[in-house]
């Protein structure tokens, strides 16, 4: 079936951002990165304009709080790329659980078979897998298991432009 809606993870999977969440993490600290420069997952704007150009509809489902996550995309330049934006606080389960994917789906009005979830985080794959979604996996430099996270995916990429709108159905 033609792919007709995107679901997206934020932090890893279209920021390089991750690096924010490691080490001595203070809520300070993440507002001051997040209010400064932001770099986009390689070919990640071009993939959104081309998903754009394409009538894809997309979601962006994080678990970051939404305090954080509309400077994050302003600052990145893609805040007007996405229908809606979920967060696991606003649904009441992290991504351990598949809440976010599913309320995206009825956000989206689609099946499960015209949608597709980027992820770069090994339990949030393993989660969209397990519902029955089928998920790209973003490579992300600060990632466990990415051995495992590839062997899960439908298509595991390095860079968005390794994947074209195509290459979803």
């Amino acid at each position: 079936m033609k792919t007709k809606g995107v679901i997206f993870d934020m932090d890893g999977t279209l920021l390089d951002s991750m690096h924010l969440w490691r080490g001595d993490y203070s809520g300070v600290s993440l507002r001051e990165g997040y209010n400064g420069k932001l770099s986009l997952k390689d070919g990640a704007l071009d993939f959104l304009d081309r998903l754009r150009e394409n009538k894809i509809k997309t979601v962006l489902a994080t678990a970051t709080d939404r305090r954080f996550v509309r400077p994050a995309i302003e600052n990145a330049g893609i805040s007007g790329y996405f229908e809606t934006i979920l967060t696991c606080g606003e649904v009441g389960s992290e991504k351990h659980t598949p809440l976010i994917y599913y309320k995206a789906l009825d956000f989206l009005g689609l099946g499960k078979d015209e949608v597709w979830v980027f992820e770069d985080a090994h339990y949030a794959v393993q989660t969209a897998k397990s519902a029955g979604f089928k998920v790209v996996g973003v490579y992300d430099k600060w990632a466990y298991n990415q051995d495992k996270i590839a062997l899960l995916c439908d298509i595991y990429i390095k860079s968005f432009k390794e994947v074209d709108v195509g290459d979803l159905g």
